[in-house]
């Protein structure tokens, strides 16, 4: 056996979407806070980026949360993620995932029922509650930074299908586009996955050929997400499939989606502050929203969501890289 690099990571799935935490294999990140140390690695590291997510060691719809050192004084550690097309500001499944095996493998010590984890992340230090019972973290609720509209009630043309009502939304550093399921032919099935990313990948098209989008924070930017959704229903129940990366449906209900929904609703008057409703994914698995408060982004109205997810641990993986490997850096085919 050769390698010049291994990478150890411990792998779980947060309400079905598979990803791993990688723990240590990098060295240091150098940086003052999370942004610094992703672009750093976006820099000099961007090929073990492509090596660790796509093939012959990942797939296409791989997430990865790399875990750092923390950059705040309350912090235990810090996170920025990456998948097979870049780099993610925040991802709710991750950040559930990591802080569930911070507690359950004795990264940060257990204080009782519920275990405070601070963690650093590219969107600012989250707060999160890991909730444990019968050995095991049972749940964990993020407390997360602001979430808003940016474009509320366009229409783009869109390929295939015609005219497409939307909203622009950012979920905690990530932007979307939101679109009802109805509006582009679709119903939010399993059995349906491949239409719905289809449908989705014509709107991103449709938004970024056809709109400016601007973001605090970021500037003019693209739209990667689109969140195919239905309104709640009378329970307050919600499904929805995010179209991501090369053209992928997430299974999961997508944490940070969660939060772009919940600022739309409540830019609509659907939901305020106290609210909650209930994001459920492909799978039928679901997270808990609810709006914890307002605030502003440079004179946006604002959420401050929560969301309330579950992660399982299914694995301990070394990732090895090969000089001599001809696939080190990974590849992806195009289908």
């Amino acid at each position: 056996m050769r390698a010049d690099r291994v990478i150890s990571t411990i792998d779980f799935h947060t309400a079905g979407i598979g990803m791993r935490l990688v723990t240590s294999g990098l060295g240091r990140i150098p940086g003052a806070t999370i942004g610094e140390k992703r672009r750093w690695f976006q820099e000099h590291l961007d090929h073990v980026r492509t090596g660790l997510c796509l093939e012959p060691r990942g797939h296409r719809s791989l997430l990865i949360a790399i875990m750092t050192e923390p950059v705040t004084p309350s912090a235990q550690f810090g996170l920025f993620f990456i998948y097979p097309g870049g780099y993610y500001v925040s991802c709710g499944e991750g950040t559930i995932g990591a802080a569930t095996i911070a507690v359950e493998t004795g990264m940060v010590a257990q204080t009782g029922s519920e275990t405070p984890v601070v963690i650093d992340t590219e969107a600012g230090a989250v707060e999160t509650v890991a909730r444990s019972a019968g050995g095991r973290v049972r749940e964990v609720t993020l407390r997360w930074t602001p979430s808003f509209v940016v474009l509320p009630a366009q229409t783009v043309e869109v390929e295939g299908v015609g005219e497409v009502p939307l909203d622009i939304s950012v979920g905690v550093g990530n932007v979307f586009a939101i679109v009802e399921a109805s509006r582009v032919g679709v119903s939010i099935k399993r059995e349906l996955a491949k239409r719905i990313a289809q449908r989705g990948m014509a709107v991103r098209d449709a938004v970024n050929a056809q709109l400016q989008v601007t973001v605090p924070g970021l500037g003019k930017t693209s739209v990667d997400n689109v969140l195919v959704h239905e309104l709640p229903d009378g329970a307050g129940v919600s499904p929805n499939a995010l179209v991501w990366g090369p053209g992928q449906v997430d299974a999961a209900p997508c944490g940070s989606g969660t939060c772009a929904r919940m600022a739309l609703f409540h830019h609509r008057g659907l939901m305020r502050v106290g609210s909650t409703f209930t994001s459920r994914g492909l799978l039928g698995l679901d997270f808990a929203g609810r709006i914890a408060g307002e605030t502003e982004v440079e004179g946006r109205r604002a959420i401050l969501p929560e969301i309330t997810g579950t992660a399982y641990l299914t694995g301990f993986s070394q990732i090895l890289f090969d000089p001599e490997d001809p696939m080190r850096a990974g590849y992806l085919l195009e289908a």
